[in-house]
């Protein structure tokens, strides 16, 4: 059967309530024992083909509006509230997190709710309400990993360079969140975000980096260090830089060298980067270590790139 008399919303959702509303009661019980539409959560189903073929965040997106449409005004925290933030997560949340209405927290079929202190700030993001950026980051560094946090942090306190727009949130808003938090459960776990947490990372993989560049014993990098090449008016930035020992890093994200429209092929701008990071070279005089995700996640190939350039652990 067709799915089209069955109404679905922007979020490609359908609600039980709404179709019986509708006259479409029998069609999505129809729908449903057929496998054409699969239930998310009681009373919200979506389109099999369609949330077969999303990725797996996607995927989790959906659930977490599903289980929304439950609720009488939910107010969406934790990673869940990251997400619908826009900022980046680290793989793929097992649990739906809500604040609780009340001052009792609870995990009850895959959702948790986080207990309310009363005083939390809540704001709107198309048309639904999520704990502020501040608040979130608190809460994502109270309850995952320190990666997990510091890419979420970073993501919010991020300031791009060439002004296109304002940081989500500042340093000075996540020190007050967290002391008007204070005492809480696992602060020590936050603090150990916040003392971490830069504006400096343009991507996730530049945050992993970081971070594993300290955990393996190398010395902190100066982050975004700007360099001036010949003939060119504006500087370039390298994306981390020891300057003591002659060496500078670029992280390359997967997509680098593919190319899109209007910035020409992937051999093109392959092309490019070489000799940008020639022209560096002559300036600096320093050597050049590159990476990739693959390497900065396992540790050991970043280890032994970094190694190879020159740079001493401590």
């Amino acid at each position: 059967m067709s799915l089209h008399p069955l109404p679905m919303d922007g979020d490609g959702l359908i609600a039980a309530g709404t179709a019986k509303i509708m006259g479409e009661g029998r069609a999505l019980l129809s729908a449903h024992r057929s496998g054409e539409i699969i239930r998310l959560r009681r009373g919200v189903y979506v389109d099999a083909e369609r949330h077969a073929a999303q990725r797996a965040l996607d995927r989790y997106r959906s659930s977490v509006l599903a289980a929304g449409r439950q609720r009488r005004r939910p107010v969406f925290a934790g990673q869940t509230a990251a997400l619908l933030h826009g900022l980046p997560i680290i793989g793929v949340p097992d649990e739906i997190v809500l604040l609780s209405p009340s001052a009792s927290g609870r995990r009850r079929n895959g959702v948790i709710e986080l207990a309310s202190r009363g005083d939390e700030s809540i704001v709107e993001r198309n048309g639904r309400r999520l704990t502020s950026i501040a608040e979130t980051v608190i809460d994502v560094a109270r309850t995952t990993t320190l990666l997990g946090a510091l890419v979420v942090a970073d993501a919010a306190l991020h300031t791009p360079r060439f002004g296109a727009r304002e940081p989500r949130c500042s340093a000075a808003d996540l020190h007050e969140a967290y002391v008007r938090r204070r005492p809480f459960p696992r602060s020590r776990r936050v603090a150990a975000v916040l003392e971490r947490a830069s504006s400096d990372a343009d991507t996730p993989l530049e945050t992993l980096s970081r971070l594993r560049i300290e955990e393996l014993g190398f010395p902190p990098p100066e982050l975004q260090f700007a360099v001036l090449r010949p003939g060119r008016a504006a500087p370039s930035y390298l994306d981390f830089a020891w300057p003591e020992h002659g060496v500078w890093g670029e992280a390359d994200g997967a997509m680098k060298y593919t190319g899109t429209v209007g910035e020409g092929s992937g051999a093109q701008r392959l092309f490019a980067e070489k000799r940008r990071e020639d022209e560096l070279r002559a300036v600096t005089g320093w050597r050049c270590a590159r990476w990739t995700w693959q390497d900065a996640w396992a540790g050991r190939p970043l280890r032994d790139i970094l190694r190879r350039a020159g740079l001493p652990t401590r």
